[in-house]
């Protein structure tokens, strides 16, 4: 079975683009028209995605599995997967699921994908507007980071990859902060975020222990982004789901003032969008509720990432 393990050694930097040799490629359409030449010319059969949360469903998936099936992809050929976290979460649940698995290569094309999304074997689709409600854990064999991609990426898209890196660095502090003025990050910064996750990952790949701390806001932010009709994006989403997080560890005692504040002034560095800003500020208890009790991650109880004292832990609530 292709199915691999998680590991360092699966994580590759590519400064050179190389066209692959053998499989079938799923590219996002935007990074297919800046980089037309490249996709353009080679030989293998292309599909092309809209990157687009409305797009992220079982329809979209079948669209694959027609396209798989129409080139007689094998379990043996290579599913290779150009574009960023909404790309690469539908293409990967394919790939998992076609033919109870083919190989599977991710070359993701944002920051948010290149530290998180492609990180970790996590793949997915909405459902009724919950986010990534149906999907599988199922690491790529090879994930392939070729920095130049950046270059191509609108500061909004950019910023979605720094609000990852800054829960990285709030979970553990030697990460780097960001840029929040619009500069790339250097490749090396890049690679610590993604070694990083991957070390969390390789320890829990299922999500069910020490991996749930990279979860942190993320409970919040995939309220904010159901509520919003996914007008809202991931990254800004999370970024003021740690502040709903840390706002709730203060009400329930679990951080003290100071604590609140360190972590208020951190998360302060991030520029949030205004109109993301107001709708999160609109939304009452009773509003965000019914989303947290969808969240994959529950059991009986409702089990969510808050600071607690100077650390971030798992906490169950009561339902």
């Amino acid at each position: 079975m292709p199915y691999t393990q998680i590991s360092p050694d699966n994580l590759e930097l590519q400064v050179n683009l190389e066209y692959p040799s053998q499989g079938i490629i799923v590219c996002d359409a935007e990074l297919y028209s800046f980089h037309a030449d490249f996709f353009g010319t080679g030989p293998l059969p292309l599909i092309k995605l809209e990157a687009a949360e409305a797009n992220k469903n079982l329809d979209t998936v079948n669209s694959l599995y027609c396209f798989f099936c129409d080139q007689e992809l094998k379990r043996g050929d290579i599913v290779h997967v150009f574009g960023g976290g909404i790309v690469c979460d539908i293409a990967a649940f394919a790939a998992s699921t076609y033919k109870r698995g083919c190989h599977l290569h991710l070359y993701p094309s944002t920051l948010l994908a290149m530290v998180d999304a492609a990180i970790g074997g996590k793949t997915g689709v909405n459902f009724r507007s919950f986010k990534n409600h149906i999907g599988s854990f199922y690491p790529a064999e090879r994930v392939l980071i070729h920095p130049d991609f950046l270059r191509s990426l609108p500061l909004a898209e950019l910023r979605q990859g720094c609000a990852e890196m800054l829960k990285g660095h709030l979970l553990w502090n030697e990460l780097p902060l960001p840029d929040f003025d619009g500069q790339l990050p250097t490749v090396e910064e890049i690679l610590s975020h993604a070694l990083y996750k991957i070390s969390i990952c390789r320890k829990d790949p299922f999500d069910v222990d020490t991996r749930r701390l990279l979860n942190f806001g993320h409970s919040f932010a995939h309220a904010l982004e159901g509520l919003s009709d996914f007008a809202i994006k991931h990254g800004d989403a999370v970024a003021l789901g740690m502040n709903m997080a840390c706002d709730l560890s203060l009400e329930l005692d679990l951080i003290d003032k100071a604590r609140y504040t360190d972590l208020k002034n951190t998360l302060g560095l991030y520029p949030y969008p205004a109109a993301a800003l107001d709708f999160a500020a609109k939304q009452s208890p009773e509003d965000i509720l019914p989303w947290l009790r969808q969240d994959k991650k529950n059991s009986k109880k409702l089990s969510l990432i808050l600071p607690v004292g100077d650390q971030i832990k798992a906490v169950e609530i009561s339902l």
